[in-house]
């Protein structure tokens, strides 16, 4: 079977400088006889070594393509702000050159794969073949829940941007292809509902978002001692900060004394410092670690993660890089949403900051329980979210 994959990004083992990861590790173990052509624009700025490095891992082709003339002098003259004009995202308005396409039509393939929402246009160049567009989230979806957060709420200018950029995700997703010779695939279940109450003639799957990598051996679940090391991983950015600032503060106030001498916090993004002096102050060993050179192996070395993210769709890839290397994941709705796992047997989601506090009190009071649901919550991660079964999930719909 003869596949074009057309991408933004170039793949990669990590998400490297965009959403590198996800198209790896949906190739990675792909059925044996998928002979693969990407086509990259590559944003993600991967090295001509790295890039022969990914050929040969994940044994395809890569041809590069060059940004369009129009979007580099775009941002060149400065003049990136008459995106606000456009009807539909910037990207969208990609298009492969006559060369490319006639590159491809050489090909001959049997499937031409597209990843990215905004690249809806250039699967109209190419409607004569069996298509397949990874989006992989529904974006009108993610404009539409930032509108009712706070900081959203708090400012004009602010509501005013992400509204314009919800209308012009609706308008894009709402002329999506649905000819029968096109399949769309999201790794968010409310994402699917949500693009198909925008345009219900698509045919749209939800797949499981496939897991990233393992490190090796992989350690039984046990608690450190004498403190439990309690992670939080990610960038201080709007996609945390409201839950994010609410869980320190409740920290902080907390009259426990039992959070304070049972648990050790380690912050593991940039952004974080005003928040650490904070716990700091407030009695807490703190530790921040800005960048780990191996995420993964970083992450082992901590027991429960706490997610608490304030907005998102899909899947969240460190909740579940976190949940398939052992850790429990404590976590907010939007945390979870997507993943393999069940509430009270697997992870534990929160919605309030006292529910939160008395988890967290709980924890040292029954460790064994809670190191058996981290086990658990692995278990039922590594089946579902398995890199074979999710690939052959998603060829399978073809």
């Amino acid at each position: 079977m003869k596949v074009v994959f057309i991408t933004p990004v170039t793949p990669y083992k990590e998400n490297m400088g965009g959403p590198s990861g996800h198209p790896y590790h949906l190739m990675v173990e792909r059925p044996k006889d998928m002979d693969i052509t990407v086509y990259s624009y590559n944003q993600n700025g991967l090295s001509a070594e790295t890039i022969a490095e990914v050929e040969k891992e994940l044994n395809v082709k890569i041809q590069l393509l060059a940004k369009p003339k129009w979007m580099t002098c775009l941002f060149k003259l400065h003049l990136s702000f008459l995106r606000l004009f456009m009807k539909y995202p910037i990207n969208y308005y990609h298009r492969l050159s006559t060369q490319t396409i006639e590159e491809i039509n050489n090909i001959h393939p049997d499937l031409v794969w597209v990843y990215s929402q905004e690249y809806s246009g250039i699967l109209k160049q190419l409607k004569e073949y069996n298509r397949l567009h990874t989006v992989p989230d529904c974006y009108s979806l993610h404009f539409y829940r930032r509108l009712a957060l706070r900081s959203t709420m708090a400012s004009k200018m602010e509501y005013w941007k992400i509204l314009t950029n919800y209308r012009k995700h609706y308008r894009m997703e709402q002329e999506y292809d649905s000819s029968n010779n096109i399949v769309y695939h999201l790794v968010g279940e409310a994402d699917r509902g949500f693009l198909l109450n925008i345009n219900p003639s698509l045919n749209a799957h939800f797949i499981r978002h496939p897991r990233y990598e393992i490190a090796e051996p992989q350690k039984t679940i046990t608690f450190g001692q004498p403190k439990i090391k309690l992670l939080i991983a990610g960038r201080n950015d709007f996609y945390m900060k409201e839950k994010a600032d609410e869980m320190v503060d409740a920290l902080a106030k907390a009259q426990q004394f039992t959070l304070r001498e049972n648990y050790i916090l380690t912050f593991l993004g940039k952004g974080w410092e005003g928040h650490i002096k904070t716990l700091k102050d407030a009695g807490y060993e703190v530790e921040h670690i800005t960048f780990a050179p191996d995420y993964v192996e970083e992450v082992r070395k901590h027991d429960i993660q706490i997610t608490p993210i304030a907005i998102g769709t899909g899947t969240k890839g460190k909740v579940l890089d976190a949940i398939v290397n052992g850790l429990l994941v404590i976590g907010t709705n939007y945390a979870l949403e997507n993943i393999a796992v069940k509430d009270g047997l697997s992870c534990l989601e929160y919605n309030t900051q006292k529910e939160l506090l008395a988890i967290l009190s709980d924890i040292p009071l029954n460790r064994e329980h809670y190191e058996q649901m981290a086990e658990q919550g692995r278990q039922a991660a590594l089946k579902e979210h398995n890199r074979e079964k999710v690939s052959a999930e998603l060829f399978g719909l073809i």
